[in-house]
């Protein structure tokens, strides 16, 4: 076998190992993206959770500050806008 034979060869199979590392280099970058679009979903909903979890706790703390018996336990230490 020659040289030059020897080195077609190298470089045929060099270029089919390049080919099958981009291929998988591809089907990697894909579910990189997916799984990071899934925990953008994620966060997305969470937030809109945390939200409406905030609200309703405002709310329920109100409901109690203005309730008969906090201010009779807390008559003094409340202040009046």
């Amino acid at each position: 076998m020659t040289s030059i034979m020897q080195s077609q060869i190298f470089f045929f199979i060099s270029s089919i190992g390049f080919v099958i590392l981009g291929i998988l280099a591809a089907i990697i970058l894909i579910y990189i993206l997916w799984i990071l679009n899934l925990f953008t979903k994620i966060l997305r909903r969470m937030e809109k959770e945390i939200d409406s979890v905030g609200d309703a706790t405002k709310e329920t703390i109100e409901a109690i500050r203005e309730s008969n018996v906090f201010r009779f336990l807390f008559k003094g230490k409340r202040k009046h806008k």
